[in-house]
């Protein structure tokens, strides 16, 4: 996969339906027609719809829970499709990957260091700057989404980060983090530890 610096705009917005449809999923809900939008369009309106779906799941804790694990299980099966179709060397089609979701039993090789390159270009492309390793230390920012998200709903979304992160790196592990943007950081500094 030939990678360059910046994601072209009809793969960002690829990208954003994917991520919408993953999020949606995690929050058992319709998630909002996108046809007709730009890319930057359908960002935004990613942004506006994840951090409405988590103002609604923080008003109860056991509601949070809840959705932190389907959020984590549900990016981590779009991690794992990812991994599949890379490690297949195959242009990623949206028909594959959804697929590729529905499968529980995934097992796929991919080259850790071109897997994590990969995951850097996917953030890139929602307008998240990541630099670390995996396991290690991760940092993100600057971020799109720093603006528009409260430090609760950062809090949520990072399971969705360990999920997709864990499910593309083929790792079980837990995504810690020590600061955030949305706490006023300069950046969110987290660590992936592996499970034992």
């Amino acid at each position: 996969m030939m990678l360059g610096r910046t994601p072209s705009a009809w793969f960002r917005k690829l990208e954003v339906v994917v991520l919408m449809e993953t999020f949606a999923r995690a929050f058992d809900v319709e998630p909002p027609r996108l046809g007709g939008l730009s890319a930057n369009g359908a960002l935004t309106m990613f942004r506006e719809f994840t951090a409405a779906c988590m103002e609604a799941a923080l008003e109860d804790e056991r509601v949070t829970a809840f959705v932190r694990g389907r959020l984590v299980e549900e990016a981590q099966r779009l991690g794992r499709a990812v991994r599949c179709v890379m490690a297949a060397g195959q242009p990623v089609r949206l028909a594959q990957l959804n697929k590729l979701w529905c499968s529980n039993r995934l097992t796929c090789s991919a080259r850790p260091q071109s897997t994590f390159r990969v995951v850097r270009y996917l953030y890139r492309g929602i307008g998240i700057e990541l630099t670390g390793s995996v396991p290690g230390a991760l940092r993100f920012g600057p971020c799109s989404f720093a603006q528009r998200y409260t430090p609760k709903d950062c809090h949520l979304m990072s399971a969705f980060d360990e999920g997709f992160i864990c499910g593309i790196m083929g790792v079980e592990g837990t995504l810690c983090l020590d600061c955030r943007l949305t706490e006023g950081a300069a950046c969110c500094c987290a660590r992936l530890e592996e499970d034992g």
